[in-house]
């Protein structure tokens, strides 16, 4: 029988929001398997969707992570039939999960995050644990960790890759005209969240600055995604189209759309070379240069520094490519199938043999 309420615990921050558009992600599409099932989000009260998340929202007053009873007394009142901790939780988190009956989901997205989900402590209270990564990021299993696995008979993690939601063609197309845009006649620059902050300020500025520059003196269409957290107004400009924030299949198809897209090293990296698409990308938190650096070695993306000028000067090489090669290598790779479908069919199985 179908789960009847789900508890998201996304890792939450003023600074990122990946981890909380996955939740989302993955929230629409059991709302649409299963109508009726309740869904329920722990977040940070300092971040700035608190209020518009359209699920119902319990508040900690830290990450969910730190917020150890807290977010326990909300397990233990809820009782939700499956908790997914996506990149987030303590050891006495999961095991107030499995204490009141519930399925435990763990979704990493880095080699340091996996080797937490598989410490003892976590792994014998995990039922699913899915890496948000293609395989080529990831290292191998070591040896210890594949005889914990064993011994307690859990299977190992999955790499699935990114998860995202593409729309079909006309929904598409509605979009594009509601920005009085073109299939593959626009870049479109995007800094993650926007509340990233380098050594020269905010990343979301320094990439709208390059995307003016684009703009004004190479005529391409730009459009800037300043993201959720971005803390400033918007800057006013005739040359570039500059939004806040749009939905999740809003940014997917924006993305799908563009001729090059210009990102962090972070989710949106792997979402582009998954859509097959052209990518300048720079990495602007911790966790990204490793990933910059694997994804480059592969020859699916130009890696940037971190400031306006090598943005631009990546832009310009791919423009230039007269003779289509990059083009070639990122149309040629193959990824996995988008993790949202892995992580579908993992939910039905948990609870396909439940009474």
């Amino acid at each position: 029988m179908p789960p009847e309420s789900v508890l998201f615990i996304p890792v939450s921050s003023p600074s990122g929001i990946g981890e909380y558009v996955r939740s989302m992600i993955i929230a629409s599409a059991l709302k649409k398997q299963w109508p009726d099932i309740n869904i329920h989000f722990i977040l940070n009260k300092q971040v700035s969707y608190f209020s518009s998340c359209p699920y119902t929202v319990h508040g900690c007053d830290n990450s969910p992570t730190k917020a150890v009873k807290v977010v326990n007394s909300i397990i233990k009142r809820l009782r939700p039939d499956l908790i997914i901790f996506d990149a987030s939780g303590r050891a006495k988190q999961f095991a107030q999960a499995k204490a009141i009956g519930a399925k435990v989901a763990f979704i990493s997205q880095h080699n340091k995050k996996r080797n937490r989900g598989l410490k003892l402590n976590r792994l014998i209270n995990t039922d699913v644990h899915w890496v948000a990564q293609p395989d080529y990021c990831m290292k191998p299993l070591n040896l210890w960790q594949g005889a914990k696995l064993k011994f307690f008979n859990k299977l190992p993690p999955k790499n699935i890759g990114p998860v995202f939601e593409l729309k079909g063609k006309d929904y598409q197309q509605q979009l594009l005209q509601r920005f009085n845009l073109e299939p593959s006649q626009y870049i479109l620059f995007n800094a993650g969240s926007g509340g990233h902050i380098l050594d020269k300020g905010l990343a979301a500025r320094m990439y709208f600055e390059a995307a003016e520059i684009m703009a004004k003196h190479y005529s391409i269409k730009c459009i800037m995604i300043f993201g959720d957290n971005y803390p400033e107004k918007l800057p006013a400009s005739n040359d570039v189209i500059c939004i806040k924030n749009t939905t999740s299949p809003d940014f997917i198809s924006l993305l799908a759309n563009a001729m090059i897209c210009v990102i962090s090293a972070g989710d949106t990296l792997l979402q582009c070379i998954a859509l097959k698409k052209l990518c300048v990308a720079a990495a602007i938190s911790p966790d990204q240069p490793i990933r910059l650096k694997l994804c480059q070695s592969q020859q699916w993306v130009k890696a940037a520094e971190a400031n306006t000028q090598s943005l631009i000067k990546q832009i310009k090489i791919i423009l230039n490519d007269k003779k289509g090669q990059i083009h070639k290598d990122v149309v040629h790779y193959h990824p996995s199938d988008n993790g949202l479908e892995t992580i579908k069919k993992d939910i039905d199985l948990l609870f396909k043999f439940s009474h």
